[in-house]
């Protein structure tokens, strides 16, 4: 090696050092060294909602290389996760579970919201849906979702029709039951799901609704029928169950939907870069086929697609709220 080369080859080596030393300060603040980027979960651990968020955030940590956790924080029906993200600092690390839940049902019946679905988010990444179906106990004289109507009409007010309280996503589906087919049903809240799904297949109760994974144990058992998926298609837990959509109701549509939103007035590089990762996760078809696995339904959407999805699911439950007249108090 010559004398003159060996000042080229220091100076290439240099160059390169600097260039990787400045990588880390030009990233996104969210994937810089150290950092750690939380998904807020606000619901109790265990639960559908808590298995999605540590599935996308396992996913997202392999993607990026960075470190991703799932953040409890259960509250005021998923509303007080919902505002810590809400009042974050916008630097991409602290991420929230959004869902129905937080960012439909509980804003369109709420009296004070602590937070503006419209104002204080980033909607980055729509992950998936779980439509709910129409339940009765096998002793209800119905075989079919027709059969259900006609006996809800025949016996206004006497039809009882179980919920999991007032605000639930099954008891503003009930509501929807009305409006749209015009029954009167009586609603009876109870503390939960389970001491619901107990009566119905006792027969203290005639009907509810509720998710596919629910229940599908209960149809395998015989203890209950389902006679209609609320959504657009059937499920494919129960195969043979026909679609509101199926059956001439295409607007009678009742499901849990997930997302991953970030505080307003993030840095769109940012968000840009978030939304690489996630959309990385979410169109890897292991992931997709595990959350198949898991009983949700892949519905991805990312964008301005994404924000509109969420501000018209909004726009639906307030509109079906001021029709029931259905509002509650924190």
């Amino acid at each position: 090696m010559t004398e003159s080369a060996c000042p080229t080859k220091r100076r290439d080596l240099l160059l390169r050092i600097a260039c990787m030393t400045l990588v880390p300060a030009s990233a996104p603040a969210w994937s810089q060294a150290g950092n750690v980027t939380r998904i807020v979960v606000p619901f109790t651990p265990g639960a559908s909602n808590d298995v999605i968020g540590r599935m996308m955030a396992e996913a997202a940590a392999r993607r990026s290389g960075t470190n991703w956790i799932v953040e409890n924080k259960p509250g005021a029906g998923s509303m007080l996760g919902a505002d810590a993200v809400a009042k974050a600092a916008p630097d991409g690390r602290t991420l929230l579970l959004c869902a129905t839940a937080n960012m439909g049902i509980l804003p369109a019946i709420q009296k004070s919201m602590r937070y503006s679905v419209e104002h204080d988010f980033t909607f980055l990444v729509r992950i998936a849906s779980s439509p709910f179906a129409l339940a009765v106990n096998t002793q209800l004289p119905a075989a079919s979702f027709a059969d259900f109507v006609r006996l809800a009409k025949d016996r206004p007010g006497a039809m009882r029709f179980g919920s999991a309280g007032v605000g639930s996503l099954d008891y503003m589906g009930a509501n929807l039951l009305q409006a749209q087919l015009g029954l009167d049903l009586n609603i009876i809240p109870y503390k939960g799901m389970a001491p619901v799904l107990n009566d119905l297949r006792a027969g203290h109760i005639d009907a509810c609704i509720v998710s596919p994974p629910t229940v599908r144990p209960l149809v395998l058992d015989g203890k209950v029928r389902v006679l209609a998926v609320l959504d657009e298609r059937r499920s494919e837990l129960l195969p043979n169950v026909p679609s509101s959509t199926e059956l001439g109701h295409a607007s009678l549509k009742v499901g849990n939907w997930w997302g991953i939103a970030g505080p307003a007035k993030m840095d769109p590089a940012m968000v840009t870069s978030l939304r690489q990762v996630l959309m990385q996760v979410l169109t890897d078809p292991a992931f997709l086929s595990a959350l198949k696995e898991k009983g949700f339904d892949p519905a991805v959407q990312s964008g301005e697609a994404f924000t509109q999805f969420v501000l018209a699911d909004l726009k639906h439950w307030k509109s079906l709220a001021q029709h029931a007249k259905v509002s509650i108090d924190e």
